[in-house]
């Protein structure tokens, strides 16, 4: 079959045409594959074919290191903020449990925050100084410890002893009248004796005998009741001994609070003397 000329001319057109498509396409998908290769690009893939797969590769691998070394970055960062912000919040938090502890404030303390001073300074201060008289209100605190303690001691002891059904001044009464019943006795036997020598000899010495057991008998009444009254000393004089105590101990709550008013330019509460009590150690 014959081709005519004007056949030949599209033919040659249409391959002309091809040919510049092709370059086009090369032209356009080059830059590409070169972008994806420098790893500045996420791999778009627009190209197709080589350009694509390289751009996938490695542009996404360092994509990903890039992503690690951000990461990396704002963790220690972030670490370091936390780090700052729990110290910031122990320090608030210190802060807080101390005046829990005291429960009151520095400033409602007032110039008895002076109690911060250490052994030796209240132990050297001038009597009239500010430290002198918060170390004065502390040595007074301890002697009441000391109070305090003789109290529980004798409290607990006299507990362990009988209580007495008498008086040590009924118990002396009864004494006394034994006493008298063995004098009356002694001074009867000596008028017996006084007539022994006679006809009724047997009948004054029956006599004698009697009085002799009376008075025996009364003797040991006399040691009986010697137990009995000492008993009775013993716990009358230590229950006097407590209730002294009871009352030092009631007395020594208005000198300590009177010794810390003396110390303080404010006026002192229940909390505060239990804050300046915390502050000495007490």
């Amino acid at each position: 079959m014959m081709i005519s000329t004007k056949q030949l001319l599209k033919a040659c057109s249409l391959t002309i045409a091809l040919l510049g498509s092709a370059a086009i396409v090369t032209t356009v998908s080059m830059p590409d594959a070169a972008y994806a290769k420098n790893g500045n690009g996420g791999g778009n893939g627009n190209g197709g074919g080589n350009g694509g797969g390289n751009g996938n590769g490695n542009g996404g691998g360092n994509s990903a290191r890039s992503e690690s070394s951000s990461k990396a970055s704002g963790g220690g960062a972030e670490a370091k903020s936390t780090a700052k912000s729990e110290k910031s919040s122990a320090k608030k938090s210190g802060k807080k449990s101390l005046s829990s502890l005291l429960g009151v404030s520095a400033s409602d303390l007032g110039a008895l925050n002076a109690a911060h001073a250490n052994p030796n300074a209240l132990k050297n201060a001038s009597p009239n100084s500010r430290v002198g008289r918060i170390a004065a209100y502390r040595d007074s605190v301890l002697a009441g410890d000391v109070i305090q303690a003789d109290l529980d001691a004798k409290a607990l002891a006299l507990a362990d002893l009988p209580e007495p059904t008498r008086t040590v001044a009924d118990i002396d009464t009864e004494l006394a009248t034994l006493d008298g019943t063995i004098s009356t006795k002694t001074t009867e036997i000596a008028d017996l004796q006084a007539q022994l020598g006679g006809e009724n000899d047997e009948e004054i010495q029956g006599q004698i005998d009697t009085l002799n057991g009376e008075i025996e008998a009364a003797q040991l009444q006399q040691e009986a009741l010697a137990g009995e009254r000492a008993d009775t000393v013993a716990y009358e004089t230590l229950a006097g001994e407590v209730a002294d105590l009871e009352q030092q101990v009631a007395d020594q709550t208005a000198v300590e609070r009177s010794l810390l008013e003396a110390a303080a330019n404010k006026p002192v509460t229940d909390e505060v003397e239990a804050a300046v009590k915390i502050l000495l150690g007490l």
